[in-house]
Formats: C-alpha cells, structure tokens, sequence
C-alpha cells in the first residue's frame, strides 16, 4: 500500500510541476477532496502542498481545504495539515444515524464523528460539515436530529444537500435492483425548506442553494466554480476549466500514475466550450448564488448584456415568479429556488 502511495504522490507532484505555465494567475484557494485525501500518509499532503507553493502563485489569504472523512483523522495528521498551511478542513457526516451511514455505504459511525469534530476543531476553527437529506428511509425526525445536533457544534459552514445518486456506487446499484425507495420530491423539498429556515434562524447565511455559513465563513473556492472562474485540477478525476476549455484527468488511478509518468499529462476528457455555452454556464452557475448574478460582470467577460442575450429567459421567469431583478442584479426568487433546475433549462441555447 505505501508503495502506491508513493507512485501516487509521485505522480501528483509531476503533474502539479509540469502544468505551472497553464494558467498564470494569483490562486486564492486550494482544495484537496475528490474522495479520502487522510488516508494518504499525512507527509505527503505537505509534500503535495509545498510543491504548489513552489510552483504557483497564492494569495497571502488563500484558503487551503482538505476533505476528511470520519474514522481516519487523529491528531497528529491534523498537527500535520496545519503545519503545511491547511486552514480549513471539510468533514462529511452525512447523517447523524449509524443505520442511514451503513445504508449508504459510509464506513464511520456517529461516534467516530463526534470524536474526530472535538479533535479537528482544537486545531481549526473554519470548519464545514456536510449533511444530506432525502436518504432512502431517512425519516423527517432523522433528519431534524441531523440538522440540531450539527447546529449545536457551531461549525463555521454547513453543506445540506440532497441526495445525488451516482452510477457505479453500492447505493446506485440497490436502486436499479428496487432494493431502496428514494424520497418524492414534495418530501425532498420538506426537508430542504425546513433545513433552510432552522439553519438561516440559527445565524447561519443561505449564500448557496445548498451551503450555509456564518458570517466570514463562505467557502471561497466553492464560489469560484459558482462565478465561473478558471482552475486547475491536479489528480485522477480532477477537472480544470482553462480559457474555453473544460477537462479532465483519466479516473483510474493505475492508469492516471501511468500517463503522467509517460506523458506527463493524464487528461481523457476535452469539453470546448462555445462562446453561448459559456454565457449559458455562467448564469445557471450564477443563479445558485443567493446573490445572484451581476449584468455588470457580464458584460465584463462577453461585451453584452445579459438582459439583451437571456431576454426571453429572463423575463417569463420574472413573471412566473422564479426569477426578480434588483439593480443589476439577477436572483431566483424563493418560488424558483424550489425549480431551480427548471429555470436553468431556460439558459441553455
């Protein structure tokens, strides 16, 4: 296993250096998730970590996340992380019921959690934990207990999301097998209104359909994606966004390690963007945002207005009610949040 690890960490770094001239810019964010990034051994987080500030350019500020996962974090790896300039870690809990964690093939107990959130945070105070709702048997109590005993750890950001299924994972599979029943959506969006209100009367600012924080604590490189910024990606998997370019590295991990050290690169994946899939992306990514999307930085990136490009999209949703318009800015409405997906349809050409 280490020497995987190795060849994997190896791998990375190699990317990592050879793609500095990629994308020259001031980075203001770094975040290492994409799955279990603490079961590597925690050396080589500062290894990784201490080539891209070698390599690359970051703000004085920049916020540096790494994702962990309940069950695997002690305290020296958190000693670790923060030496190497890790500020803020992001815990996936999921559920506060063992039975729910089990059904969705999460391998940690409440138990490990709450031990694991005591340590992290005698060394971190910007915290996210992620929470999910419209699990299969999830129970309306199950989810309250979820969300009040989450609160009552005043973490500094709380992800809430619903329930995504995914092809190729255990739960996806029980699914197609009818072994599951998933939650309708008049019941999904029970839980979303009711994890909204509790949250917001809690201190905590809705800024995103599904992310929740306390003053100062909005998650700088979430909103990057949000406002359609470029970045890199590093990593089997990983995706960058680079000019009108999207891309992304092989997934498999053999494969990944094998092209980076033959080609140095590992991308499998080429998505080139033309110039109304680009306005298309930055409003229905914009649109997430609470705050909306600015006409002003619009036109900044396409030399148009938005009110002249999505007119029409604009505004029958403006009568529908889904969508309102404040200055220059453009938000959905309670109304539209609850059809987001609908809305954004509307943006597509």
């Amino acid at each position: 296993m280490e020497d995987s690890f190795f060849s994997f960490k190896k791998a990375i770094i190699k990317e990592i250096k050879t793609r500095k001239e990629e994308l020259k810019d001031i980075y203001t964010s770094v975040y290492i998730g994409g799955g279990t990034p603490n079961v590597l051994p925690p050396i080589y987080i500062e290894e990784i970590l201490g080539e891209i500030y070698e390599n690359y350019s970051l703000s004085k500020d920049a916020e540096i996340t790494i994702e962990l996962n309940p069950g695997l974090i002690d305290e020296e790896k958190l000693k670790l992380y923060k030496k190497a300039g890790v500020n803020r870690i992001s815990i996936g809990l999921q559920s506060w019921q063992n039975d729910l964690l089990k059904a969705i093939g999460r391998i940690h107990t409440v138990s490990d959690f709450i031990e694991n959130y005591s340590i992290a945070s005698k060394y971190f105070d910007n915290i996210n934990i992620d929470i999910m709702y419209a699990l299969p048997n999830q129970t309306f109590e199950n989810f309250k207990e979820t969300l009040t005993n989450v609160i009552a750890l005043k973490p500094s950001h709380i992800s809430c999301y619903g329930l995504i299924l995914e092809k190729g994972t255990p739960l996806y599979d029980m699914y197609e097998r009818n072994e599951v029943k998933l939650a309708d959506d008049e019941y999904e969006l029970m839980m979303f209104h009711y994890g909204a209100e509790l949250l917001e009367d809690s201190g905590y600012s809705h800024y995103e359909i599904s992310n929740y924080a306390l003053p100062g604590y909005e998650c700088r490189h979430n909103k990057l994606y949000w406002m359609d910024l470029h970045y890199l990606g590093f990593g089997p998997g990983a995706y960058s966004f680079v000019g009108n370019k999207r891309f992304g590295n092989i997934k498999d991990v053999k494969k990944y390690i094998g092209m980076i050290n033959n080609d140095g690169h590992a991308v499998d994946d080429v998505d080139e963007l033309s110039l109304e899939d680009q306005m298309s992306e930055f409003m229905f990514l914009g649109l997430r945002m609470m705050d909306g999307v600015n006409d002003k930085d619009f036109k900044e990136r396409f030399g148009e207005s938005m009110f002249f490009v999505f007119k029409n999209a604009i505004y029958k949703n403006i009568e529908l009610g889904l969508l309102r318009k404040e200055g220059e800015n453009l938000k959905l409405t309670p109304k539209g949040v609850d059809v987001s997906n609908n809305v954004f349809e509307d943006f597509l050409f």
